[in-house]
């Protein structure tokens, strides 16, 4: 695992998600095969619901097509929760996330789901994504400067560049980390005077106090199945990326952090 390591009973956590691309897969335009997916995962998400209409933009030749996909999407009795399946990718997302070797399970069963369908694409892409809104609904922070009691100084020490006696309004910025072997890390972070980037539409988040500045922390972790021999879907090449990724996406998150944050995490303060 990586260094400080914790579980906070108040997470900034507004959604983690993974995401499988791969290669076309007719079996999954089947309704026998989304059948057959869906009892395969129905303990763990009872509700069904197609989706009509999501668009898929290709480049064919080099000119953009738009096809219109249908999709499935599989959620849990409180709606906290989401499989979201199409021909060319799937995607299980959650905004009760409360600890790695659970989640990492749950991937894995729904990939595990389609294997067992009969469904082995070859694989383009992996990821796992972490999506921090940190709030302090009390403290002023009327200028992003300020985020510094709760956000590691260098992620603030460059908004120091601008005028003396000007606040920063927002500000945002973006680090790719080549991790090795076709695997990367893409670490976004944002100063916001409010609202939320978070917005499922098919997923219930925890309530939130819309009119106060936000930091957001973006990670997102991923593995290219690029070479010349196909990767075909399997539940260990999907647990191993799940794995080699979710420690570098950790340890950004707590080096972006500060004590007095993990403190607000914990519920040490209000």
């Amino acid at each position: 695992m990586y260094p400080k390591r914790e579980v906070f009973p108040k997470s900034p956590l507004a959604l983690v998600a993974a995401e499988i691309r791969f290669s076309d897969a007719p079996r999954l335009r089947q309704s026998e095969t989304l059948d057959a997916v869906a009892v395969a995962v129905e303990s763990l998400l009872p509700v069904h619901e197609q989706v009509q209409g999501a668009v898929n933009i290709q480049v064919v030749n080099g000119q953009p097509q738009v096809q219109v996909v249908t999709g499935r999407v599989m959620k849990n009795v409180d709606s906290t929760a989401a499989l979201s399946i199409f021909p060319d990718r799937l995607s299980f997302e959650t905004t009760a996330y409360a600890e790695y070797e659970t989640f990492k399970a749950n991937v894995v069963a729904c990939a595990q789901a389609l294997v067992s369908a009969g469904v082995a694409p070859a694989v383009q892409r992996i990821g796992l994504r972490y999506l921090d809104e940190i709030r302090v609904p009390d403290a002023k922070v009327v200028d992003a400067r300020l985020w510094s009691d709760w956000v590691d100084q260098r992620l603030v020490d460059h908004l120091q560049l601008g005028p003396d006696g000007a606040p920063v309004a927002r500000a945002d910025g973006t680090i790719s980390y080549d991790l090795g072997h076709h695997k990367g890390l893409n670490f976004r972070f944002a100063a916001l005077p409010g609202g939320a980037v978070v917005v499922t539409g098919n997923l219930v988040r925890r309530p939130f106090v819309e009119n106060v500045p936000v930091f957001v922390l973006d990670f997102d972790g991923y593995q290219d199945f690029s070479g010349q021999k196909a990767m075909l879907l399997s539940t260990d090449a999907v647990a191993l990326t799940l794995d080699a990724v979710h420690g570098p996406a950790g340890e950004t998150f707590q080096n972006a952090i500060t004590d007095q944050a993990r403190e607000l995490f914990r519920g040490e303060k209000p």
